[in-house]
């Protein structure tokens, strides 16, 4: 089981690394940890662009900054509407957009 603090930090950073990055495609964020591992999960809606990957590597490097020991992991996905999202998810959504 892993430590709720841990847990807690990764949250914490994630929802701060977020702040002004959500644009309108991104359908959700969520993020794990895996083997001591940081794993963080964006499904797009339509192409991911430029622009949005650049931004969710921004992400990742904020987040990695706050754990110095652990290796961060994104990946983008496309899974444009109305494809179903849930079992496609880590472990916490950090965002989870109305649809």
């Amino acid at each position: 089981m892993m430590d709720s603090t841990l847990r807690i930090r990764l949250l914490l950073a994630m929802q701060t690394a977020l702040l002004g990055r959500i644009i309108p495609n991104i359908r959700a964020v969520s993020c794990g940890v895996v083997g001591g591992d940081i794993k963080i999960k964006v499904i797009f809606d339509g192409a991911v662009s430029d622009l949005g990957r650049e931004m969710i590597d921004e992400v990742g490097s904020e987040v990695a900054s706050h754990f110095e020991d652990a290796n961060v992991d994104v990946e983008c996905v496309r899974m444009d509407v109305p494809q179903k999202i849930r079992d496609k998810a880590l472990d916490w959504y950090v965002y989870l957009r109305k649809e």
